[in-house]
């Protein structure tokens, strides 16, 4: 099964892209793998629609884990297997020590700045973010399913 994915970043991506479906939890949450642009990394990324945030299990490209990237976003369900993101600019970094790290607070505050993120966005946005800390303070944010998780192989071509 592949999902429609359609991802705004308000400084660098506008685009729609369709991926194959890796672990499908229902539509509210399921997980698609990618390349990143580096063509070192490996992003298996869990996209919880609900929740408001994806988690991404980084692998080094010969399927060592790295760590944990997680974005927050503004998702919603469009139609049966499609889906539109918006990247609200906050992300974490955990580390498989459970050490974490907030990043691009300097990109959501320009954002706010120049008027890109609705109030309802902002809002959102530091919300999730502090439930995401929360959470990784009590070394319950990574569902055990995800921690166990491995890179799928790549598919040459």
């Amino acid at each position: 099964m592949n999902v429609s994915i359609k991802k705004i970043k308000f400084t660098t991506i506008n685009k729609t892209y369709t991926e194959k479906v890796r672990d499908w939890r229902g539509r509210h949450c399921f997980a698609t793998q990618y390349p990143n642009p580096d063509g070192k990394r490996i992003f298996l990324t869990y996209y919880f629609v609900r929740k408001g945030y994806t988690i991404s299990k980084v692998f080094h490209r010969n399927g060592e884990f790295m760590y944990y990237y997680c974005d927050v976003m503004d998702m919603r369900q469009v139609g049966r297997t499609r889906y539109v993101m918006v990247d609200l600019l906050l992300d974490m970094i955990v580390y498989p020590d459970g050490r974490y790290h907030v990043i691009d607070i300097d990109e959501f505050a320009t954002a706010i700045e120049k008027g890109q993120l609705k109030r309802r966005q902002q809002v959102h946005a530091l919300r999730t973010l502090d439930k995401m800390i929360r959470l990784q303070t009590q070394r319950k944010f990574i569902p055990p399913y995800l921690a166990e998780a491995t890179m799928f192989p790549l598919e040459e071509g």
